[in-house]
């Protein structure tokens, strides 16, 4: 087949750090090639540079057998190449239909064709399965129809070269389904394709071959037929990965850290009453739209209850907004951790101190010393949390998705919370930051941390959770305990099953 995009010993540098080591590669028409790697690999930067946000240091990218050189995102679509973003480049207060053609708007006489916009987004949509409004406010929108939104928005261009940088990690499965149809009928249309994925059984199911990075190299380029899933794991950690049991360990008598009663939350259809004890690491399970997420946002203050109580180690408090929540020793961390997360703008260092409990709360001490210089201090915690960083002043922009969540849990430990809430903590994250994310919130958990983690992610909160509160079409359905938190039962329960269908499951 035609090759249509060759990329020959591409080197690119950052203070202190080489990304990429002389990486060379091809993609042939209607290839889908799937790109792995740990986070901090490389696999960023590489996109970065094909879809003309930076230039490398040396080396030669050609598309279609013609040089190019790329001085910004106009000069990569220009020669072709359609990027999916794993960060949202969507403009909240714009309409779908003006985001997916911004750049690229319709126009008859020097006036945007607004009908004509509307109608081939909805076909768009229609193709993605989507019944969303044109129309509506990208601001309205859950995580997973903004993915889904930003995927037609790279659908609406002429390209060549489709490049997909986690397309499915805020996506349902039916939603991940649909998206693999559409990625196998591009390539049978002679689509050249990159898919990046960190859900490995992705990578099997619709991809051709696989090219892995590991530390900016170039290390494994085969055949997906020639491999299996512990292989590939392999190739990308450089060792055979560590393995994480769920702790055997109760806080059957640790204090109640969280109590909360007939707590009365918009978008959940029952009352909510729970309990968190200090140590515990309870699960919330359930479908998009079960009701979960609104719980955590009403537990931050996010979205105002409309009754019922909330008791912090023993007190009743009132959680109207994120400070209060903050106040109270609350502390969450958002699903979406590029809107509601990083802060872009600042350095890792002013990203994890950004929420710091000034008053040196015994609590946190116990994981993480307490020193007067900042910069000082995030290098412990670097250290504890093995963040791949050079220094605390590099922006955390330039971070990978899996070190950017290594700092907002630090950030997280440095508020000095007692109730830690975490929503989709692994989206994004490679195999090997995932083990030690893991960790990490064990070990919050072990200093007397109460933590709420809110996941899709069945594997994951059989791997972690002592507990598992599993909800559906807004109700908890099931409370699964000790060695009944199995990936099967979280999944019987998300999709409805009773109580007995799944202990005779």
């Amino acid at each position: 087949m035609t090759t249509v995009l060759r990329v020959k010993d591409v080197v690119q540098e950052y203070p202190g750090v080489r990304a990429l080591k002389g990486v060379s590669l091809e993609l042939r028409a209607g290839q889908v090639l799937g790109l792995v790697g740990e986070n901090g690999a490389g696999k960023s930067t590489l996109i970065r540079i094909l879809g003309g946000i930076e230039t490398p240091v040396r080396g030669e990218v050609a598309v279609q057998g013609r040089p190019r050189t790329f001085r910004g995102s106009a000069d990569s679509q220009a020669a072709g190449i359609s990027v999916v973003s794993q960060e949202f480049r969507l403009v909240s207060q714009l309409s779908i239909a003006d985001n997916v053609f911004l750049g690229h708007e319709s126009t008859t006489a020097g006036v945007v064709d607004g009908p004509g916009t509307r109608r081939r987004t909805a076909e768009l949509l229609d193709q993605l399965g989507l019944d969303l409004d044109p129309d509506r406010p990208v601001s309205s929108l859950t995580v997973g129809d903004r993915q889904m939104v930003e995927i037609a928005r790279a659908l609406s261009r002429e390209f060549d070269v489709l490049i997909m940088d986690e397309p499915t990690a805020a996506l349902n499965g039916a939603e991940i389904g649909r998206l693999h149809g559409i990625v196998r009928r591009l390539a049978n249309q002679g689509k050249a394709i990159i898919y990046v994925s960190h859900h490995l059984e992705e990578i099997f199911e619709i991809c051709h071959d696989v090219a892995v990075l590991r530390d900016g190299e170039l290390v494994a380029h085969a055949p997906t037929a020639e491999l299996d899933e512990a292989r590939l794991v392999e190739h990308m950690l450089g060792r055979k990965p560590q393995t994480l049991d769920r702790a055997a360990g109760s806080a059957s008598d640790a204090a109640v850290r969280l109590e909360v009663r007939e707590l009365r939350v918009p978008g959940v259809a029952s009352p909510v009453s729970l309990t968190v004890r200090a140590g515990e690491i309870l699960g919330l399970a359930g479908l998009v739209g079960s009701g979960r997420t609104e719980l955590t946002r009403a537990l931050f203050g996010d979205l105002v209850a409309m009754g019922g109580e909330v008791r912090i180690d023993g007190r009743p408090v009132r959680l109207r907004s994120s400070r209060e929540a903050m106040r109270n020793g609350l502390f969450m961390l958002s699903e979406d951790r590029k809107g509601e997360g990083i802060l872009p703008h600042l350095d890792v260092t002013e990203n994890a101190m950004v929420s710091r409990d000034r008053s040196a709360l015994p609590l946190r001490q116990r994981l993480l010393p307490v020193g007067s210089d900042e910069r000082a201090q995030f290098t412990r915690l670097r250290d504890l949390m093995r963040i791949r960083v050079p220094h605390g002043r590099q922006l955390i922009g330039n971070l990978s998705g899996g070190n950017q969540q290594k700092v907002l849990l630090g950030r997280a430990l440095l508020s000095g919370c007692s109730v830690l809430l975490l929503n989709e903590p692994t989206r994004g994250v490679d195999v090997g930051a995932k083990v030690d994310i893991y960790q990490l919130i064990r070990q919050l958990a072990e200093s007397g941390v109460a933590v709420i983690v809110s996941s899709s992610d069945a594997p994951e909160l059989a791997a972690i959770a002592e507990r598992c509160a599993v909800y559906f079409a807004g109700r908890q359905v099931a409370e699964l305990h000790g060695r009944d938190v199995t990936e099967e039962n979280i999944v019987g329960a998300s999709v409805g099953q009773t109580a007995e269908e799944i202990t005779h499951a």
